[in-house]
């Protein structure tokens, strides 16, 4: 808990999907990029970050 305003910093969410519906959940947790981070299955975390890094790259300061 955050002791300022009584509120949870973070949430673990452990959720079981059959096959075909991992698409439509990985594009709502692209949606809070920011703020989720898959743990496991490791091909998910291993996409996740595919995925984040022209985010980073794109916003990353690069003296020219």
């Amino acid at each position: 808990m955050n002791k300022t305003h009584s509120k949870p910093t973070y949430i673990d969410y452990i959720v079981k999907l059959s096959e075909r519906s991992l698409e439509e959940f990985c594009r709502w947790v692209y949606r809070f990029m920011g703020n989720a981070q898959f743990m496991s299955p490791q091909h998910l975390a291993e996409q996740h970050q595919k995925f984040a890094r022209p985010l980073i790259d794109r916003y990353s300061f690069k003296a020219t």
